[in-house]
């Protein structure tokens, strides 16, 4: 389903009234959305969707719509799960345990579920398309980095000025007893930056949830839930780079052409590639009470409270000052625990492993903490029921209050280029939203005045108007459409406005600057990326059309038909374009705006400018130290608001169920296209299409289902189409047709046996791998949509009582 890429809202409730999910905020870094992997899947009943905006019913995060997740509520007995599986050629291999536990009785109920999950991680060098950057092997481009082991001298190129790679450091020797004639000019080195990648983290996971309902007489009920999780992930990102400067004071120095100082394009590849931890513990719960007021008037009202703490660590980051010190840049400093009179100078001249273990891990021994703290915590009321009579039915109607906190705290260290580890700036920022809100629901035509050509026919609207302490008041409506011509076809529309304020870390995040590469052409120039938050932010809004359609034909038990267009348009949408869409930052004229190309070797303003920038207190020599005049551009990648964005589409679906074989067939199918993606960046542009491109929406993507079961087997097959796009040198990407099946086998009466079932789950059937793409990056695919698992087969047990 198309649209459910714009969803900014989930709600998760073990009740499926009018809850806005608050328990469920405060997840990640920003605190902005909902973890659903701190959900026990086993503690989940089913999952609701929600197209359009809906603002009006769940409050401002609900811009592009609304993911409802249901838990369950009771449960008699109780459930076991085992699951195993593992990806094509063994990897990566994942393990799941869950277990649900419940007990009803007449006035109440009890339940209680955990899950664990474990997953191993996929390195590129276990997928063969993502092995290596040099991708000429596919019909592509060598890709490969000239920051290499060995590495390359550079020298100004006599035309621009520009330092470039123009001697390769000969591979195979120690380093030592080199002379100018050891040098080829005009050589240059290649190193492939993809190897030791994870292309999936190892993951850790446990949840818990326990919920529970009680009634206090006949008249009162209570209810609540409390909700656990922790989550640990590693990741090894590529090898570290550097720009060396290395002069006679360091005693391996030779020159290929007489000079007294080099600089050199370097790859660490005797270092191990840095690796990133980071642990998520979530907690949360509600407490709600119920009871009756009037007539069929019935009262709630609950407190929600979410937490979610993270906490990241990067270890084997590069430290520039010892690496000064490695390399006779600076003198010995007694603070540091490295000596190089001790522990060795580095030597940069070696085509092979050479230099002492105690100088690299001095040398890589950079780290960087962080810890991230967010809590919503609020208190609700609502009262629903009939308000009169009208010929269709009932008019009903809900009204509602809601006062909400957030709160986000950031704190953390860093080990990059000090004697000793330095605090980072810390963060603290809160904000109070106090909300009212109704909702109406009236059956205009009903069964007792029907007529020819409306059988049915109800109308819905909803208004919310909120109070933020930082940014003021918003009304937002949803209007919505339910016509029933005849019997078994449902005409449906909605209308919504949406708004949402932005994240308390996009305005308040502290500032940083960094080196990155960019792809610009053939070429990657090296950049200086700005980040951090926007204290200018303004709020961000939608309005969303839908209209559908709905068949199930009485002369055709079983089917059933459906399609569902949909159009939102977007307003001063919160987003990072440059940093969104990075691999084209450099070469899409839509992101010149947060782009100024600068050339340090040949102009002094520009060279003063970014010796200006490298200064700043903020700016990282963890990922490399790169001399000034080696920048070629400096990019804008802090939030901002960007003029719109417009998504349109249609969604359809179809199924069919009939007796065969002895047992039920069923076929469905399912496809979304995206009609259009049109993004304007800063209100001066025009509106562009996006689809079809790199790092975008597919336009068109489908599924087909055939399942047959009889008794307690059940056999089926999945087929997922999703079509292909152009890069933007008009290179066309291949379409992808994966398929997957399934097999689940029941147990059926008594006995020992009873209440398990076995599941043999295939996905990607015949090992599809990602269409190839020529990527920029190195990678050949797009990360956006590809599948870089391929094969994966699990099976589960499951047994209930």
């Amino acid at each position: 389903m198309a649209s459910a890429s714009t969803c900014e809202a989930w709600a998760a409730t073990p009740r499926s009234s009018s809850s806005t999910g608050d328990g469920w905020r405060g997840a990640g870094n920003k605190g902005d959305f909902t973890d659903l992997s701190s959900i026990p899947t086993i503690a989940v009943e089913r999952v609701e969707i929600l197209l359009d905006g809906a603002s009006a019913l769940y409050g401002s995060d609900a811009v592009g719509g609304v993911v409802n997740v249901i838990l369950r509520e009771r449960l008699e007995g109780g459930e076991l799960r085992v699951r195993g599986g593992v990806g094509d050629g063994g990897s990566p291999r994942e393990g799941l345990l869950g277990g649900a536990v419940g007990k009803t009785w007449s006035s109440g109920s009890l339940l209680g579920g955990f899950e664990l999950y474990r997953r191993e991680a996929l390195v590129s060098d276990e997928r063969d398309f993502a092995a290596t950057s040099d991708l000429r092997v596919w019909g592509g481009t060598d890709r490969r980095d000239t920051f290499s082991f060995p590495g390359n001298i550079l020298r100004a190129d006599p035309a621009t000025g520009a330092s470039t790679p123009y001697w390769a450091i000969p591979g195979g020797q120690p380093g030592v007893g080199l002379d100018p004639a050891s040098f080829a000019p005009g050589a240059v080195n290649r190193f492939n930056q993809n190897q030791g990648v994870d292309l999936l983290p190892s993951q850790r996971r446990s949840s818990a949830y326990l919920a529970w309902h009680q009634e206090l007489g006949q008249e009162l009920q209570l209810s609540g839930d409390l909700r656990h999780s922790f989550r640990s992930v590693k990741v090894t990102s590529g090898p570290l780079i550097s720009t060396l400067s290395v002069s006679r004071n360091n005693p391996f120095f030779v020159s290929p052409s007489g000079a007294t100082s080099h600089q050199i394009q370097y790859a660490f590849a005797e270092l191990p590639n840095p690796e990133i931890r980071a642990t998520t513990e979530s907690l949360s719960g509600t407490v709600g009470l119920e009871a009756p007021l009037f007539g069929d008037w019935r009262a709630s009202g609950y407190g929600a409270f979410a937490q979610e703490i993270i906490e990241g660590r990067t270890t084997g980051s590069l430290h520039s000052l010892i690496l000064a010190e490695a390399l006779g840049n600076r003198p010995d400093s007694p603070a540091t625990e490295y000596s190089p009179a001790r522990d060795g100078y580095f030597n940069p001249f070696a085509g092979q492993a050479a230099n002492a273990p105690a100088t690299l891990a001095a040398i890589g021994s950079g780290f960087s903490r962080t810890r991230f703290r967010s809590r919503v915590a609020s208190v609700n009321a609502q009262a629903d029921g009939s308000l009169f009579d009208l010929p269709g039915g009932e008019v009903k109607a809900a009204l509602g209050a809601q006062v909400r906190r957030e709160t986000f705290r950031r704190s953390g260290s860093t080990y990059v280029a000090t004697v000793a580890p330095q605090a980072i700036d810390g963060l603290q920022t809160e904000r109070t939203v106090a909300a009212v809100y109704a909702e109406v629901r009236a059956p205009l035509i009903g069964d007792a005045n029907r007529r020819p050509g409306v059988a049915r026919l109800e109308l819905s609207a909803a208004l919310r108007g909120e109070r933020y302490s930082d940014f003021g008041d918003t009304l937002n409506p949803r209007v919505g459409l339910q016509w029933t011509p005849i019997e078994g076809l449902l005409v449906r529309s909605t209308y919504g406005e949406s708004y949402r304020a932005p994240a308390l870390q996009e305005l308040a995040e502290s500032r940083s600057n960094g080196p990155v590469r960019l792809a610009s052409g053939a070429d990657r120039i090296l950049s200086l990326a700005l980040q951090g938050g926007n204290p200018d932010l303004g709020p961000e809004t939608a309005t969303t059309l839908t209209a559908g359609v709905d068949w199930t034909p009485a002369a055709m038990p079983g089917l059933k038909l459906s399609a569902t267009w949909f159009s939102t348009k977007f307003k001063d949408r919160i987003d990072r374009p440059a940093f969104t869409n990075r691999t084209a930052a450099l070469t899409d004229p839509r992101l010149s705006p947060f782009v100024r190309r600068i050339s340090p070797a040949s102009n002094a303003a520009d060279l003063a400018y970014i010796t200006a920038l490298l200064a700043e207190p903020f700016t990282s020599t963890d990922q490399g130290v790169f001399a000034p005049t080696e920048y070629g551009a400096v990019v804008d990648m802090r939030y901002v608001n960007t003029a719109g964005l417009k998504v349109s589409g249609l969604d359809l679906q179809a199924s069919y169920a009939w007796a065969a074989f002895g047992g039920k067939m069923s076929v469905g199918a399912s496809g979304s296209r995206l009609l259009d993606y049109e993004q304007a960046i800063t209100p001066a542009a025009e509106y562009v299409e996006m689809l079809g491109q790199p790092n975008f929406p597919a336009k068109t993507r489908a599924r087909a289902t055939l399942d047959w079961s009889r008794g307690g087997l059940s056999l089926g097959l999945g087929g997922a189409y999703m079509s292909g796009f152009r890069d933007l040198l008009g290179h066309s990407i291949a379409d992808q047709t994966t398929l997957d099946a399934q097999a689940r086998w029941t147990t059926v009466g008594g006995g020992l046996w009873e209440g398990l079932a076995v599941s043999l789950n295939i996905r990607n059937l015949f090992d599809q791998r990602p269409p190839f793409y020529d990527n920029p990056t190195g990678f050949g695919f797009d990360p956006a949509t590809a599948d870089v698992v391929g094969r994966f087969v699990s099976i589960q047990l499951t047994r209930s009582w």
